[in-house]
């Protein structure tokens, strides 16, 4: 499937004061929204096929945006009916389900690539383990965790993309960050380092050191936010760009 390449026309909001230039709207969300699909989906193939759905919608409707909504909520609604419909198609698991799964015997091989940055490679792994423990929350209720959490947005603007009240959308988030940090309290070491890490990458992720990165990025975001902090140690993704560049 080919890709369209967001032309840069100079036009604004008038009321949010946001760019509405395409180029410099990819560039500001491109990252988020593939970190969403990514998060929601937890399959590669599929994130990057939301995304390109994702951005073909925010392009062909810019130019009608008028600010009735801020740039970024509009855009997460389109990112919300877009991957939502990606999300339910794939199992919710149970928290037993994944504390069996990531506490089971036998280390993860390192693929036999002499190029492979060995760092990188254990970053990414646990990246897919963190993304694999938000599969325990329901497709509603893990995006507004995402929407909050990682994407940064206030309450209500979280509200107005799930379309509830603010205060639905606080208990939704809250209900989401007690589930998972009972979950990872467990099994993770990123998340707690004094804790008790059970999961099949523990000597891996203590061979270098990985849970004091995670922990000097807390001091700057004041509280454990494990799946933030994890966009800031991974090279960023962004599959439209990397479509675009591609040709794909």
């Amino acid at each position: 499937m080919t890709t369209t390449r967001a032309r840069s026309t100079p036009c604004s909001s008038a009321t949010s004061g946001d760019s509405l230039d395409p180029a410099i709207v990819v560039e500001r969300y491109g990252r988020l929204v593939s970190s969403i699909c990514w998060r929601m989906t937890r399959d590669e193939d599929a994130a990057r096929e939301a995304a390109q759905e994702v951005w073909l919608a925010v392009l062909k409707g810019l130019p009608d945006f008028r600010g009735e909504s801020g740039l970024s909520t509009w855009i997460y609604t389109v990112a919300r009916r877009v991957v939502g419909r990606y999300a339910q198609t794939r199992r919710t698991y149970s928290v037993r389900f994944l504390s069996a799964y990531f506490e089971a015997d036998g280390e993860p091989r390192q693929p036999d690539d002499d190029d492979l940055d060995h760092r990188l490679w254990v970053r990414s792994m646990c990246d897919r383990c963190l993304s694999g423990m938000l599969q325990c929350l329901d497709p509603g209720v893990r995006l507004a965790y995402l929407l909050r959490d990682v994407a940064e947005l206030e309450y209500d603007d979280v509200a107005q993309v799930l379309e509830v009240e603010p205060s639905a959308a606080r208990r939704i988030v809250s209900r989401a960050r007690r589930k998972l940090n009972r979950f990872l309290r467990g099994h993770c070491a990123l998340a707690d380092p004094a804790g008790a890490c059970r999961c099949r990458m523990r000597r891996q992720v203590k061979a270098i050191d990985l849970p004091a990165e995670y922990a000097r990025l807390r001091t700057t975001v004041r509280r454990a936010r494990v799946f933030k902090e994890s966009e800031q140690v991974l090279p960023p993704r962004d599959f439209w760009l990397e479509m675009s560049q591609t040709g794909a």
